[in-house]
């Protein structure tokens, strides 16, 4: 499933647009030929249940005070009721097919959040279907036809506009739990930090709140201004909650390159497995992220291009090795989602040493600062001085070598190779 600007994850196939769509296609026939079909059986039990549900929520001792004024609206229930009926039977149907589609191009955390509010929401949507329509809504009812007791009224209750009320209120519930348990599961699977919750909140509020607009009757009467801002309250509510501490030290701040483009650099801080020597900082506005063994832990993997897709991250720099022993199907996720992958070999550059070594420190910082992109010649140069003036070795050693060579007490090594002659003079 891999597109020309979409993610493409290592176990992912390489499905054509067309294979996608013929996929997509049979599942849907198949849940709206179940829809028909299941709607068609209900209409032959609709009345039926219809009485039933209006003795149910009848709030007098009889039925002279239910009236209908449109009869041709009944008809509308009549169908709407069967179609919901229909829904709600393979509603768990149309979640498994939903989840088998999308499955291939969901990572990790997005497979543990997808099935957790999937569970959670289908459980929450028949318990709150049973408590609504068994006790909520006929107390509700009782409740206020009362209060027209007490003052005297008589009452005319509309039969066509109770279920529509009823129904209004399902269906915010409905919404409002579907949101709450994907914010949840979210929060729970580290996807809502401290960075990405405003880009978590606009999109909740905005299919919440538009979905309800659209689709509650009435538009801006007051019961569905008050269901909307209820539902609002309870999500802003669970996000807050919800939001955990990212797992990066350092996120990327955007910067512009020599040629004005704009790029989010990230440097990765890959322990090989706690041999590699660590890096404890990384240039201004650059990120730093932290794993043990990209080579051999496919989940880290999969968290680093989460990681890049969420911050939109351009360009990713590997501490440890020069990135060729990562997977090849990891380096195609990586380019589906236009970043750049490279590394600084600090193994090489440590080879036999300890991590403890102090000079090595100085030299890990040489490697950082002898970048040129997205920097140009000039930063790389002040960069490079700049690590060279808080360092005790005044000595230096230059490298037109890819191979390091044994470290020299007091001298620091730096690879020159893609300086110019002007560019080595100036360190002298």
């Amino acid at each position: 499933m891999k597109t020309q600007s979409g993610l493409q994850l290592e176990n992912d196939q390489k499905l054509t647009v067309q294979e996608h769509l013929n996929l997509l296609t049979q599942q849907g026939t198949l849940a709206f030929v179940l829809i028909i079909t299941l709607t068609g059986f209900f209409m032959t039990q609709v009345d039926e249940l219809l009485q039933w549900l209006l003795n149910r929520m009848n709030p007098c001792a009889t039925n002279d005070c239910l009236t209908l004024y449109e009869p041709a609206s009944w008809s509308v229930v009549r169908w709407l009721t069967a179609v919901f009926l229909a829904v709600i039977c393979i509603l768990p149907l149309i979640i498994r097919s939903f989840y088998k589609f999308a499955q291939p191009g969901l990572t990790k955390n997005e497979k543990i959040m997808f099935r957790k509010w999937t569970v959670f929401s289908l459980i929450s949507i028949y318990s709150l279907l049973g408590i609504l329509f068994f006790y909520a809504i006929p107390m509700l009812y009782s409740i206020g036809d009362s209060v027209h007791t007490e003052v005297g009224l008589t009452s005319q209750y509309d039969a066509v506009q109770m279920f529509i009320f009823a129904l209004s209120i399902f269906w915010t519930c409905l919404i409002g739990f579907i949101l709450v348990f994907a914010t949840i599961s979210a929060g729970s699977t580290g996807l809502i930090t401290d960075t990405t919750q405003d880009w978590w909140r606009i999109r909740i509020h905005g299919i919440g709140g538009l979905v309800l607009l659209l689709s509650l009757p009435g538009r801006w009467n007051g019961t569905n201004i008050a269901l909307i801002t209820t539902m609002i309250l309870i999500l802003e509510y669970v996000i807050k909650t919800n939001v955990r501490k990212t797992h990066a030290i350092n996120l990327p701040e955007p910067m512009f390159d020599h040629e004005g483009r704009r790029r989010n650099v990230t440097f990765v801080d890959c322990s090989c497995q706690g041999v590699a020597y660590p890096m404890d900082t990384s240039p201004s506005n650059t990120g730093l992220l932290r794993y043990e063994a990209l080579c051999e832990n496919y989940n880290e993997r999969e968290d680093l291009i989460d990681h890049i897709s969420h911050h939109g991250i351009t360009d990713v720099i590997i501490g440890g090795c020069t990135s060729s022993p990562l997977p090849n199907s990891f380096k195609n996720s990586i380019q589906s989602i236009q970043c750049s992958l490279r590394g600084l070999d600090l193994l090489g550059l440590q080879g036999s040493l300890h991590s403890s070594n102090l000079q090595l420190k100085d030299e890990v910082n040489l490697v950082i600062s002898n970048l040129i992109d997205p920097w140009n010649r000039k930063q790389r140069i002040e960069s490079v001085r700049k690590v060279l003036s808080k360092s005790q070795y005044k000595g230096l050693e230059l490298s037109n070598s890819n191979t390091w060579r044994e470290q020299s007490k007091g001298n620091l090594r730096i690879n020159v190779q893609s300086w110019t002659e002007q560019e080595k003079d100036s360190l002298k």
